[in-house]
């Protein structure tokens, strides 16, 4: 009779296989096939970090970095097809902008397209391997566990005062921290299922705040660089709808930073039963 296999290997085949996936939509030209791609690189190196594969974190978190940029793009073209229907800029400026963000995106394909070829099925054949031979932990939950605790700490002081460099650092800890509890609820572990659905919620409002944060920064851009071509008009419309945003933004900012809190009072309540239950 067929053995069950590891924990360990059924976590590598979990990474290979979202990856796989996610080539597969790049390589569609899905809408959302880059995010699906860069969130199942974020997913391998905290999971292969977690379990001592420091080699293999390190070059899927290079890749989701040198996604960023073509990412944070897609973003901002869509903010700025959503700003245009709602009629926050004239159509001639929403034609200017998407012209030039048009040329950006084009370029990006390129780095895309390489990103999803040669890179990641390097990735998919090593995952593959790791998948079909024994780990060296074959009892993953405990080294999973440590990282968790570990991505915790850096979730423990509150956003109130913090600036947007640490608010943003805040997100990448969430997300991690996220990740290590979906791989421990996919070993059957049930509590860190409902950590992280906490935390889901958090990351996807600093996503929102993120977002809107970054759009901004290439509107400001689009500004500074409309002032010095000598389109006016295009420059006062983009000043005008950047004092605008800002209420907006500061509002989402408010909103991430009680999300965080509300999750935080929720872990130490938990934390706190845990540590009842287990003096009884």
């Amino acid at each position: 009779m067929r053995e069950s296999a590891s924990p360990s290997l059924c976590l590598w085949k979990l990474r290979a296989d979202s990856l796989v996936r996610a080539r597969k939509a790049v390589r569609r030209g899905d809408e959302e096939g880059l995010h699906d791609l860069r969130v199942s690189l974020r997913r391998l190196s905290a999971t292969a970090g977690a379990l001592g594969r420091r080699g293999l974190s390190k070059e899927a978190k290079s890749l989701v970095r040198s996604l960023s940029e073509q990412r944070q793009l897609q973003v901002d073209r869509a903010l700025l097809a959503r700003i245009g229907r709602l009629g926050f800029l004239s159509p001639d400026a929403v034609t200017a902008l998407a012209a030039r963000w048009e040329k950006l995106a084009v370029r990006g394909e390129r780095r895309i397209g390489r990103a999803a070829g040669e890179p990641v099925e390097t990735l998919v054949r090593r995952l593959e391997r790791l998948s079909h031979r024994a780990d060296r932990d074959d009892e993953p939950a405990a080294a999973l566990e440590r990282a968790r605790l570990r991505a915790e700490r850096a979730l423990g002081q509150p956003l109130d005062a913090r600036d947007d460099r640490a608010l943003h650092r805040y997100r990448i800890a969430v997300k991690k921290a996220r990740y290590l509890a979906e791989d421990l609820g996919a070993l059957g572990i049930r509590p860190w299922k409902t950590r992280a659905e906490r935390e889901k919620t958090v990351q996807e409002a600093l996503g929102r705040w993120n977002d809107l944060r970054m759009f901004c920064r290439r509107l400001s851009d689009g500004r500074k660089e409309a002032e010095e071509r000598g389109a006016v008009s295009l420059a006062r419309e983009l000043g005008r709808l950047l004092a605008t945003l800002q209420p907006t933004i500061a509002e989402v900012r408010r909103a991430a930073v009680q999300a965080s809190k509300d999750t935080s009072a929720a872990e130490a309540t938990t934390a706190t039963q845990k540590g009842a239950g287990g003096r009884r």
